[in-house]
């Protein structure tokens, strides 16, 4: 019998044994070849960073489509403050009772159907006449012709531009005519027949054409032209006094 500590009481332990004894083993470390998908580790950062840009560019589309929304849309408004909003025109320009004096005979009027209406202006035009019937009452056939305009601003001009612009492109060479109130007014004669004179005038936003034939001789068309110009532009020009 051998006492504690007596050789041979224990089998010997090799050093790397005890080695062993002590520490767990160690494997060596994964590598991954090109097209593998890469560890969890790089996988989950990957998708992380994806995932910010996705916020920042939401983010900055974002604030363009807000500035977008928040930036007038095209040049400022123009002033408009000089248009008129509405004139009488078409038919509506005269009463019967301020044309009859210049048709001899009876005397009817109808729309041509040259009238108009949009966002940019109102046109309308009016035939007065004894045309259908002068033979009958044996008098000289006689007729006025009167349109009418008014313009409305838009985001590049005015009513009133869009009026001197029409008038300035539309209107004849003639002699300046005598309308009071009228911004601008045109008496272009018919020369070769002496029976026809038309009268164009502008107020503000607002044209009126007036085209007067007689046949009478001696019919003094110029004249009869302008007092009804005068009668027209009356309709919008504000009362003095």
């Amino acid at each position: 019998m051998t006492g504690p500590g007596t050789p041979g009481q224990y089998p010997p332990q090799h050093p790397q044994q005890q080695y062993q004894q002590y520490h767990h083993p160690q494997y060596p470390q994964q590598h991954y070849a090109p097209g593998h998908p890469p560890p969890k580790k790089k996988l989950g950062l990957l998708i992380g960073i994806l995932a910010t840009v996705l916020v920042l560019v939401l983010a900055g589309v974002g604030i363009w489509v807000f500035t977008a929304l928040d930036e007038p849309d095209g040049p400022p408004p123009v002033d408009a403050s000089q248009d008129l909003q509405k004139a009488p025109g078409g038919c509506a320009l005269f009463d019967e009772h301020e044309v009859k004096p210049y048709i001899p005979g009876q005397m009817k009027f109808e729309p041509t159907g040259f009238g108009s209406s949009s966002q940019l202006s109102e046109q309308g035009q009016c035939n007065w006449g004894n045309i259908d019937t002068f033979t009958k009452d044996k008098v000289p056939s006689a007729f006025m012709i009167a349109t009418s305009y008014v313009f409305h601003a838009t985001q590049t001009k005015s009513g009133v531009d869009a009026a001197k612009e029409h008038f300035k492109r539309s209107v004849r060479k003639g002699a300046a005519a005598n309308v009071p109130g009228a911004d601008e007014a045109v008496l272009v004669v018919d020369g070769k027949t002496d029976s026809s004179a038309e009268v164009t005038v502008r107020y503000r936003n607002v044209v009126y054409k007036v085209d007067y034939n007689n046949k009478a001789e001696g019919a003094n068309v110029s004249s009869t032209a302008t007092e009804l110009a005068n009668a027209a532009i009356g309709k919008v020009v504000p009362k003095t006094g």
